[in-house]
């Protein structure tokens, strides 16, 4: 029973990491920033590069508490998605950003 309980408990942990990660699917290049908060809740952390405004979201479940993590990221421009995905946001020249899915 004690197994049975333990294996439960783990699938939903494992479960729970893979929220981020499939909410984001749903995002559309184009669509508002009030769309992509109301769709991934309210961003990790927010920053600015250049003419881009980045939303960086850490999959996890509701505490915040996970054995792995992956970041994701939603670039802006001008208010608008323009690209998301996983991975961390890099300057790609001096007019755009790419998101690097290799610094995750």
């Amino acid at each position: 029973m004690k197994g049975i309980l333990c294996a439960v408990a783990l699938a939903a942990a494992v479960a729970g990491c893979q929220t981020t990660g499939h909410k984001i699917t749903t995002i559309d290049i184009g669509a508002s920033r009030d769309q992509v908060i109301a769709t991934l809740g309210r961003p990790d952390s927010i920053r600015t590069l250049g003419d881009f405004e980045v939303l960086n979201y850490l999959n996890r479940h509701r505490t915040r508490v996970s054995m792995t993590h992956t970041d994701y990221a939603v670039v802006l421009k001008d208010g608008k998605v323009s690209q998301f995905g996983p991975g961390q946001v890099r300057r790609d020249g001096l007019h755009s950003v790419v998101i690097d899915a290799a610094t995750r």
